[in-house]
């Protein structure tokens, strides 16, 4: 529960560092909320898919869920898919930019993009 605290409080002296970058206000929570699951995910990029005593830690993703995940990605294109699997990851778009050639503001964007086109494509297919 500590590391959860201090991971949102990163989060949101992160956020404050970079409140120019935030064209709207309205979103504050999404966005604070994004920057706290990259902290998240780049903390336990490395870390091991099971504790030493065999079990699996709490951020580990369940069979179903990587099922979805893998439902999810298949409906991208073969750029698409690659750069939302490095976020998976957990890097960020200052190191997945570094790898693409474009500016960290580019991935953030493209990542955006793809989000708010599987977003519409599942709002599609639930109707």
């Amino acid at each position: 529960m500590e590391e959860a605290d201090e991971i949102a409080q990163a989060a949101w002296v992160r956020g404050w560092e970079y409140r120019e970058q935030l064209r709207d206000p309205s979103l504050i929570g999404y966005w604070v909320n994004s920057i706290a699951r990259n902290l998240f995910r780049a903390r336990f990029r490395t870390a091991p898919t099971t504790s030493l005593d065999g079990t699996e830690p709490a951020y580990h993703m369940g069979l179903e869920s990587t099922v979805e995940l893998n439902r999810l990605l298949d409906r991208c294109g073969q750029r698409d898919r690659a750069l939302l699997e490095k976020s998976l990851d957990g890097y960020s778009a200052e190191e997945i930019a570094k790898t693409e050639g474009i500016s960290s503001t580019g991935i953030r964007v493209r990542l955006l993009r793809i989000r708010q086109s599987l977003r519409s494509q599942l709002t599609v297919a639930h109707c």
